[in-house]
């Protein structure tokens, strides 16, 4: 029979292993877009709040993460164009978001209004069918997956998962945009 304490730590268990690792898709984005350190990310901040804290760590030191913190289906909307004012290279979906998540169709509307100026990426497949240029993760059994439209550009980088978090911290500094925008 199990302890409520010994509950506890199986269900934090399990919550580590479905755990997004962004760190295989930002060094496959670093090889494929190189000197481009100014990531975005689209979505409800206080939902994802430590999904983003684990982008940020996986991002190279000297890197800005760009927040817009969009809680409604309007600010979604103007994202793009937020995106664009604060001059974001390479744009990031969260896997697990309220609105702007992989596969959602806020997730496309925000890929395709910066499709032109910023590429995408995500860790799950359906982040391919939202106009990402590549996903690659625990979802994708950490094999890179990308556009076929870009095929020749990527090629396989040998990323593997890298732990989560990184110890000391942050290693990019954070920009957060709250609405109204």
């Amino acid at each position: 029979m199990f302890r409520p304490i010994t509950l506890l730590a199986l269900a934090a268990f399990s919550t580590a292993l479905v755990a997004d690792d962004f760190g295989p898709v930002v060094k496959t984005a670093g090889l494929v877009f190189p000197g481009k350190t100014h990531f975005g990310v689209v979505c409800n901040y206080g939902v994802t709040k430590e999904l983003v804290a684990d982008l940020q760590r996986a991002l190279p030191d000297g890197s800005t993460l760009t927040v817009i913190d969009a809680r409604y289906p309007l600010q979604v909307e103007r994202a793009a164009a937020v995106l664009t004012q604060r001059k974001v290279e390479l744009l990031a979906l969260m896997p697990r978001d309220l609105l702007v998540h992989d596969g959602s169709s806020f997730a496309t509307l925000v890929v395709h209004g910066v499709a032109d100026r910023i590429p995408a990426f995500g860790t799950t497949p359906a982040a391919l069918k939202n106009g990402c240029v590549m996903a690659q993760g625990q979802a994708t059994n950490w094999a890179l997956l990308y556009d076929p439209k870009i095929k020749g550009i990527i090629e396989v980088t040998g990323a593997e998962p890298m732990p989560m978090g990184t110890k000391g911290g942050p290693r990019a500094t954070l920009d957060l945009v709250a609405g109204p925008f």
